[in-house]
């Protein structure tokens, strides 16, 4: 999945103030992951770095803080190419990448609520997101949608 454009959206409600939301990656090192972290909102991206080191295309934001208070709050990240507006509860941020790549290269895995263990360090010091989720849109697919009518594989969900 290489895309130059993405939108994802969601709503989320938790008591708890750490936790992964959603973690998609790929084999060239792209990956994004939305997760709470001392109960604020962290997004982590890359659309890519290069062997040589001269091209880090990892970029960290933070938004909102006390979102562990078990009120629904509302996520919309809108990409296109190396720009970034990220929205929380209709406060706007808007920012761009590191790096000079445009393109989001993922595998076809996004989860959602969690990451995949991959043996990798960084996978299993991340605690898996606990609480409510509804309205997951990615891409224009309705991903609650379809995980009710079982479309999807659970473990993909």
């Amino acid at each position: 999945m290489k895309t130059l454009k993405d939108v994802i959206s969601l709503k989320f409600k938790t008591s708890e103030s750490e936790g992964v939301i959603f973690h998609g990656e790929g084999q060239q090192g792209d990956y994004i992951t939305l997760e709470l972290k001392k109960a604020k909102l962290v997004l982590n991206l890359n659309l890519g770095s290069n062997q040589l080191g001269s091209i880090y295309g990892h970029t960290s934001v933070m938004t909102g803080s006390l979102l562990d208070d078990h009120h629904w709050h509302s996520i919309i990240i809108e990409r296109h190419g190396r720009n970034i507006n990220l929205t929380l509860d209709r406060h706007m941020q808007h920012f761009r990448t590191n790096g000079e790549f445009d393109y989001l290269d993922l595998d076809y895995e996004i989860t959602f609520g969690g990451m995949p263990f991959s043996g990798k360090p960084s996978s299993n010091s991340r605690k898996n997101f606990k609480g409510c989720m509804e309205s997951i849109n990615y891409n224009g697919n309705n991903i609650t949608d379809l995980a009710k009518r079982k479309k999807l594989e659970p473990s993909n969900v």
